[in-house]
């Protein structure tokens, strides 16, 4: 029996879904199963997989990539599992460094390491260089709640994750088209906040236009949906922590009103980072509504001053 499983959700992935199959196929660590779950795709993204021997290809009716990580789940078996995006890349000692960690620290149920996104970089000085994946495997360990409830985007091709965690919270929310990886992060997190997070860029996580780190202004309302689930299905836990939840809203609200302003959309702008001060002040926040409050002609003057210099 594997004791990884390693769960790839694809949908017209045909132009990556052989890179990102055989980095989690050449791994260091043995004992891995590789599930590709193709979502319906229009492509020949599951031809591809079935050419490739050690992966095992599930086709599935399009469902979205919350369906198709939990029917591959569902049909796995390893005691810990990892997703990998059907664009992204694995480092070949990625497994081996979070197994050593999530057997070193029994108390956590989730481990997630940094990424790399510059392909050339990852390829050349990244894969270059070994991880050591015995008692010194290079890491972090967060104990407690706060840094990840503020900042929960770990990326879901750098987590593994106890499958006991995974079958306690019930999986991903189908009903969440984005903002599904965060939701599950802090479903997880909220009753066992200790993560050793891997201090090697262990994936190449390819740039997607329209994510968080894209500023997608969709992203960060979803997210608000989120806290918002989390604090109903949760009420006793989250009052313990008062300043932890207003510093995570106020650093949301922040957040999103930089985006919308990057979009022209000052007067939204204005009212999510009045949102966020009153939640907590920050100076960024103040920044924003200042920028999102000058006329237009004085915001193309300063930007042309800071462009000169």
């Amino acid at each position: 029996m594997a004791k990884v499983s390693v769960i790839i959700p694809a949908y017209n992935a045909a132009a990556f879904i052989e890179d990102a199959v055989h980095s989690a196929l050449n791994q260091s660590f043995a004992q891995v199963e590789v599930i590709v779950v193709d979502d319906g795709s229009k492509d020949n993204t599951a031809q591809l997989v079935d050419a490739i021997a050690g992966a095992k290809c599930l086709r599935k009716a399009n469902g979205g990539v919350s369906s198709a990580r939990n029917f591959g789940v569902a049909q796995s078996s390893g005691e810990y599992i990892a997703f990998l995006d059907a664009d992204d890349i694995w480092h070949a000692d990625k497994i081996a460094a979070q197994v050593a960690l999530l057997d070193r620290y029994p108390d956590a149920d989730l481990t997630y390491c940094r990424y790399e996104d510059d392909l050339e970089r990852f390829n050349t000085e990244v894969t270059a260089r070994r991880i050591d994946t015995t008692a010194s495997v290079p890491h972090t360990l967060i104990a407690s709640m706060e840094p990840s409830f503020i900042n929960p985007y770990f990326g879901t091709s750098c987590v593994m994750v106890r499958r006991s965690a995974f079958e306690r919270v019930g999986g991903f929310d189908r009903a969440l088209p984005f903002a599904e990886d965060v939701d599950f992060y802090l479903k997880v997190l909220v009753e066992r906040p200790c993560i050793p997070v891997l201090e090697f860029p262990a994936v190449f996580k390819r740039p997607v236009r329209g994510s968080l780190g894209d500023n997608s202004v969709a992203g960060y309302e979803m997210l608000f949906r989120v806290y918002d689930m989390l604090a109903a299905a949760r009420p006793e836990v989250l009052a313990r922590y008062p300043k932890m939840v207003a510093r995570a809203r106020a650093e949301l609200q922040r957040r999103y009103a930089s985006s919308l302003l990057s979009l022209g959309r000052r007067a939204d702008a204005r009212r999510a980072a009045k949102a966020s001060l009153r939640h907590r002040f920050s100076g960024r926040a103040l920044l924003v509504l200042i920028l999102a409050s000058l006329p237009v002609f004085m915001k193309r003057a300063l930007s042309s001053l800071r462009g000169a210099r």
